[in-house]
C-alpha cells in the first residue's frame, strides 16, 4: 500500500479502477466477444456448407461429364455402326445392280443368239428355195422335161448332205 500513496493513489482508487476494469472485461466479453464468435462461427458454418455444396456440385459435374463422355463414346459407336451399315447397303445395291445388268447382258446376248439362229435359219431355209429352184432348173435343161417335188427334193437333200 506504501506504493499506492507514494503514486498518490488511494487503494479505494486503485480498488475502484480495479472493479471499472473487470466491469469492462466481463461487458466488452459480452457485448464483443460472445457476438464475434458467434459471427465467426456462423461464417464458418456458411463456409463449410458453401464447401460442402461445392464437393456436391464437383460431385456432380464430374457425373455429368462422366454420362457425357459416356454417350459421346456411345454416339460415336452408333455412327461408326450407321457408316458400315451404310456402306454394306451401298455395296449390296451396287451389287444388286451389277447383277441385274449382268442378267440384262445376259439376256441382251441370249436375245442375239436367239436372233442370230433365227438369222441363221431363215437364211438356210432361203439359199435351199435358192438352191431348189436352181437345181430344178439345171435338172430341167439337163433332162430337159419337167421334174416332180419329190425328184427335187431328193436332189436337194443330196447337195446338203454333201455341203455340210
Amino acid at each position: 500500500m506504501e506504493i499506492f500513496e507514494k503514486l498518490g493513489l488511494s487503494w479505494m482508487t486503485v480498488l475502484f479502477h480495479a472493479l471499472n476494469l473487470i466491469i469492462l472485461i466481463t461487458a466488452l466479453y459480452f457485448l464483443l466477444y460472445k457476438p464475434v464468435r458467434k459471427m465467426v462461427a456462423d461464417h464458418r458454418a456458411k463456409l463449410d456448407s458453401i464447401t460442402e455444396e461445392n464437393r456436391r456440385l464437383n460431385a456432380e459435374a464430374a457425373e455429368i461429364k462422366h454420362e457425357y463422355e459416356q454417350k459421346t463414346v456411345q454416339m460415336r459407336e452408333e455412327l461408326m455402326k450407321s457408316a458400315e451399315e451404310s456402306a454394306k447397303n451401298a455395296q449390296a445395291k451396287a451389287d444388286e445392280t451389277l447383277a441385274a445388268a449382268r442378267a440384262q447382258a445376259k439376256t441382251i446376248v441370249e436375245n442375239a443368239r436367239k436372233e442370230a439362229v433365227a438369222e441363221n435359219q431363215r437364211m438356210k431355209n432361203e439359199y435351199q428355195q435358192k438352191v431348189s429352184a436352181l437345181a430344178i432348173e439345171m435338172a430341167e435343161k439337163v433332162l430337159e422335161r419337167e421334174v416332180s417335188a419329190d425328184d427335187n427334193r431328193k436332189i436337194i437333200d443330196e447337195c446338203l448332205k454333201e455341203w455340210e
